[in-house]
């Protein structure tokens, strides 16, 4: 729960407070890995499945293949990482929220909870988008593409590094439709800018999905593109109804000022 707005907090203090909230965090994680590890087998056939939903492949095509001593473990402890960090994500999401909580005012207190709930709730709704969805439709293409031309084979590391970063990636960028309606509450932003800057913002869309995706193909680039244009557009009417009632009440009076009718009754 985030402390009352008016507890002040020295500056060590607060590092005391970061302290508590990493350690909490650092031994949810820790479980996390744990129960990843004791169910190694169960995670290794989930994160297989996708490969599974593609047809017509070469039968050693299904299977993934190392090519070092260590590689099976070092694989495994990645995938146990990620995995934990998933299953700890709703309690990640809480402590960062809780952490920067005495930053609210009073009247801001209200949109704690909806605002971590949302927060967990876009973040496992991305993460359960691309395994489901886009990435059996990703590795169909690209596994697909030029087959008949070449031997095509999965290594261990290759491949489940693609997937779990591939699931984490959608699982961050669906958390922007939270970003942007939190700087509208506060007034950084506004639908009218949302709307006046939507070229720039489908530009930083496609920037974005560029870089975070795990490979440089143009699915999992154009996969990811697609719906952060869509949240960014979801993100504009949310922005109008959380907007400060002092903006709402200003906008008549500011849309009557610009009235080139007005203007033009202006004494000389």
């Amino acid at each position: 729960m985030p402390v009352d707005v008016d507890e002040r907090l020295t500056l060590f203090e607060h590092l005391d407070e970061l302290r508590r909230r990493l350690m909490w965090a650092g031994l949810a994680l820790a479980i996390g890995v744990v129960v990843a590890a004791v169910f190694n087998s169960i995670v290794f056939k989930l994160l297989l499945w996708p490969l599974r939903q593609v047809p017509n492949l070469p039968a050693n095509s299904y299977q993934i293949t190392t090519f070092s001593p260590a590689e099976p473990f070092m694989v495994s402890l990645k995938v146990w990482v990620v995995v934990g960090i998933l299953l700890a994500s709703p309690f990640l999401i809480w402590q960062f929220w809780a952490y920067v909580g005495p930053a609210f005012t009073s009247t801001e207190k209200r949109y704690f909870y909806p605002v971590v709930i949302s927060t967990t709730f876009l973040f496992l709704f991305g993460v359960a988008f691309s395994y489901l969805i886009v990435l059996p439709a990703g590795l169909r293409w690209l596994l697909s593409f030029g087959s008949g031309n070449f031997n095509v084979q999965n290594r261990a590391s290759d491949y489940f590094t693609f997937v779990v970063l591939f699931i984490l990636a959608f699982g961050a960028v669906f958390e922007m439709p939270v970003v942007l309606v939190l700087l509208a509450k506060v007034g950084v932003i506004d639908d009218k800018f949302l709307r006046k800057n939507r070229r720039y913002a489908i530009v930083i869309c496609a920037i974005v999905a560029a870089v975070i995706t795990p490979s440089q193909d143009a699915f999992s680039m154009l996969a990811m593109f697609i719906p952060l244009v869509a949240l960014y557009e979801v993100s504009i009417p949310l922005a109008r109804m959380v907007k400060p009632k002092s903006q709402a009440t200003a906008d008549p009076v500011a849309a009557h000022d610009d009235d080139p009718d007005d203007l033009s009754r202006a004494p000389a």
